[in-house]
């Protein structure tokens, strides 16, 4: 199949094991008409662009095993979100889905009752003769990339699933870079257990001098270890850098706010305008939400596949400390020799951080990010809970 995944011809309609939940058949039957034609779409990944471990293809293997009709079931991937109906990929063929009715009774706590998300292995049923299937269920994931929303704790929207590198957008060209955005996304990224890079868009807008200037003050947030990679989409210039962070057999999520140059940056990795793009406020450099599916695609050559998303303009962290540690180590650890246990690293004396800053060891950038972002995880969690005390 390449990197293109075969279209299910059409059928008569889903049946009676098809549509499971007649209420969501007849929501699916109104809605599903409005959306993209599957043959239209382009660059939609194979199931082969995609790598299933063992832990998903045993849990696979229990649906099955526990299915009265286990010749129905496939192994997938959900690679396109709209509206929340999903598109699912498997070796043979690619096809619209629906959830089956038992998801509302699953277990959330044990993770059974996971809706699907991009990125998300499943299995799903695919009856003889039906263009249709049904997720059975969400297969278990590595990792997953979500952001709180909500009043509580509990409540995170899934951005991805089973992604390995997170693609941080901030353009040039239009005042600083927002040290402060990368951070968080840096911290988001780490807590859910991908490999973050940074993209640094529009360089074509920027002088050489402001250029390495804001490389600068990136690199000195990001720390040594974190790639930074200069595109200009206009000149094509720095795409092999970004090709180079999405290997065959990989996903990349890519995260920017609208505006910051994510949907140009996939149409220039791709070849071609797959995904719309839309203009920027010339008052503010801010952007139109000009993607809303959730989608992925295949990137030509030997690449892995980048997940897209709606510009997310807020990006709350709750309950995010293991990705602020990951973030900042050497703060976490510098921490551990203060005099103080609730030193909070600003004025206190004995303050074996504060040393470390001014013996070089800890730069005052990652400090002063890593204590904003500390102290809005604090605020957040006792707003939640005032007998939590971090």
């Amino acid at each position: 199949m390449g990197k293109r995944a075969r279209v299910q011809g059409k059928t008569k309609g889903a049946g009676r094991r098809g549509r499971r939940s007649a209420q969501h058949a007849a929501d699916a039957t109104l809605d599903v008409g409005a959306l993209p034609a599957i043959e239209a779409l382009e660059d939609i990944p194979a199931f082969s662009d995609f790598q299933v471990n063992d832990a998903q293809l045993d849990a696979f293997e229990r649906v099955r095993a526990s299915s009265e009709t286990p010749d129905e079931l496939k192994l997938g991937c959900v690679v396109r979100l709209d509206r929340g109906f999903p598109l699912v990929v498997t070796a043979e063929a690619l096809f619209r889905a629906e959830h089956a009715v038992g998801f509302a009774k699953q277990n959330k706590e044990k993770g059974d009752g996971m809706l699907p998300a991009v990125g998300d292995r499943v299995a799903v049923r695919l009856a003889p003769g039906h263009d249709m299937g049904v997720i059975e269920r969400v297969l278990p994931r590595r990792t997953v990339f979500e952001r709180w929303r909500g009043k509580n704790r509990g409540e995170r929207q899934v951005l991805c699933a089973n992604v390995d590198t997170v693609l941080i957008v901030q353009a040039l060209g239009a005042g600083e870079v927002l040290l402060g955005r990368v951070a968080r996304s840096l911290v988001l990224a780490r807590d859910c257990g991908a490999a973050p890079a940074v993209v640094l868009t529009k360089a074509d807008r920027c002088t050489p001098d402001e250029l390495a200037r804001e490389r600068g003050r990136v690199r000195r947030l990001v720390g040594a270890d974190i790639p930074i990679i200069v595109t200009s989409s206009a000149l094509a210039t720095g795409l092999d850098g970004v090709r180079a962070q999405v290997p065959a057999g990989t996903c990349a999520m890519i995260l920017g706010e609208s505006g910051a140059g994510k949907s140009t940056l996939l149409n220039a990795l791709l070849g071609h305008d797959a995904l719309a793009t839309g203009a920027v406020r010339e008052r503010d450099d801010a952007g139109r939400h000009t993607t809303v599916a959730r989608v992925m695609v295949a990137l030509p050559g030997d690449a892995g596949v980048i997940a897209d998303a709606p510009g997310l303009r807020s990006l709350p962290l709750v309950g995010h400390e293991r990705g602020l540690a990951l973030s900042f180590p050497e703060v976490v650890r510098a921490s551990h020799g203060c005099r103080f246990s609730d030193c909070t690293h600003t004025h206190e004396p004995g303050c074996a951080v504060r040393e470390a800053v001014d013996a070089g060891e800890i730069d005052q950038v990652r400090l002063d990010a890593f204590l904003a972002l500390a102290d809005e995880m604090r605020v957040s969690a006792q707003s939640l809970d005032p007998d939590i005390h971090l």
